[in-house]
């Protein structure tokens, strides 16, 4: 028999640790965001005011399949919405249900909130992939139990496609302005001094001298995350401290499961630009770039292209540069990819079905939703910042004042009476 357990206290993660380990190895488009170890310490950082909804589908007494979830209070025009999420802020491209059976997964877990008392306004579940790996089962889920399943693009991704060029083509592919300006940089940067690029290799954790690079991490947090008037760190709208802190944490336990990824521009034995990604078996997502303000900018070109070149040569996928950057990341992409939101609108929550037609109103046309590849024009650093149009709810990090403050400290051990923080329900 198929039964769910709910967790809703961080310090219950660790009890189902080894079992959700071994689903990773068998979850398709997995990334460290699926891990454990990323649930924790996103809690940590941003569970303040969200309530925790980890749903473990079991058979037996085995867990087959994982639904990591928090509800989230959103402010909106007509007051604070409570939204059924996912887990991820901004932190990565794509995030599902975590095991070998997605469909089975994702339907139990659909039953069982239907069935279960409401804690939220509205279900709003993003980042899907849906044209990879979740090919509609997660709306198909919405649909079996009831729910109204609406789809819609949540993000357009430009991305750099490493795999199906080489660096001789990707060159061609670029207009002249972007020839000059990658050839300018490398002269700017050459006249500067002695030029040296560094890329982390994955390493086994036990192998004598290994090391996380904690030395070049030391002077990547002092670094400056700006270019033009917008900040290159991945996350939303939380502060820079608060965010590199976040980093900072999840970089051991993304090293030791061979998931981070640090390039970086040294000039002069010095280090000049920096740029910290996590790696997954379709390439990698870049969380920060960062540089000295006493290098010129041209040095950040000239890392960004050494990046692509060195990831065409290691035969990599793609590189996401999108979560810094949805301008800078434009200018060098060659293709774009989709992210898809799937939700359901309570007919009894009225202010969730005026937001519902809202969207509907907004949604921009998704008939032409397949990957394009295209030709870009001149890396520009004096970027502008444009609101994401796709948040048209936007997920705030801040409770309202009617709840009652359920997140308690992993350290003082308390916890809230008005829900057991882990039940089974079958």
């Amino acid at each position: 028999m198929i039964t769910v357990a709910e967790i809703n206290d961080i310090d219950r993660i660790d009890n189902f640790r080894l079992a959700w380990r071994s689903l990773l190895g068998k979850t398709k488009g997995v990334t460290f965001a699926h891990s454990p170890e990323w649930l924790e310490h996103y809690w940590d950082h941003f569970g303040k005011g969200l309530k925790l909804r980890v749903l473990l589908i079991t058979l037996g007494n085995k867990v087959i399949g994982i639904v990591p979830l928090v509800v989230k209070p959103v402010p909106t025009k007509m007051g604070t919405m409570r939204v059924l999420t996912n887990p991820l802020d901004g932190w990565g491209t794509f995030y599902g249900q975590i095991g070998s059976n997605p469909a089975a997964t994702m339907v139990t877990a659909m039953r069982y909130l239907r069935n279960s008392k409401r804690d939220w306004d509205l279900i709003d579940i993003r980042y899907i992939d849906q044209e990879g790996h979740d090919h509609k089962r997660t709306s198909n889920a919405f649909r079996s139990v009831g729910f109204q399943g609406s789809q819609a693009v949540w993000q357009q991704l430009p991305m750099v496609n490493t795999l199906d060029t080489n660096w001789t083509s990707y060159l061609e592919s670029r207009s002249k302005q972007t020839q000059q300006s990658i050839e300018t940089a490398e002269q700017v940067i050459t006249e500067a001094g002695q030029v040296a690029f560094y890329r982390s290799r994955l390493e086994d954790p036990s192998t004598p001298g290994w090391s996380p690079r904690w030395d070049i991490w030391s002077e990547f947090e002092q670094m400056n995350f700006t270019l033009g008037n917008q900040t290159t760190l991945a996350g939303g709208n939380d502060s820079q401290s608060r965010k590199l802190a976040f980093l900072k944490e999840i970089h051991a336990p993304a090293v030791r499961q061979g998931m981070a990824r640090i390039d970086a521009l040294f000039i002069n034995h010095t280090l000049a630009v920096c740029a910290y990604g996590l790696q997954h078996a379709e390439g990698t997502d870049y969380l920060a770039l960062g540089h000295r303000n006493d290098v010129p900018m041209e040095a950040v070109t000239a890392l960004i292209a050494r990046m692509i070149q060195q990831s065409i040569h290691d035969g990599e996928h793609a590189l996401n540069l999108a979560l810094l950057s949805p301008q800078l990341a434009g200018e060098w992409k060659n293709q774009c990819k989709n992210s898809y939101r799937c939700s359901h609108f309570p007919v009894t929550v009225p202010r969730s079905q005026v937001l519902r037609i809202n969207r509907w109103m907004q949604e921009p046309n998704l008939k032409n939703n397949a990957s394009k590849m295209a030709v870009t024009r001149k890396p520009d650093l004096n970027l502008k910042h444009t609101k994401d149009d796709h948040s048209k709810i936007e997920i705030l990090a801040e409770a309202p004042q009617e709840w009652d403050d359920e997140n308690t400290s992993r350290s003082n051990g308390n916890h809230n009476g008005d829900r057991p923080k882990f039940r089974i329900v079958g």
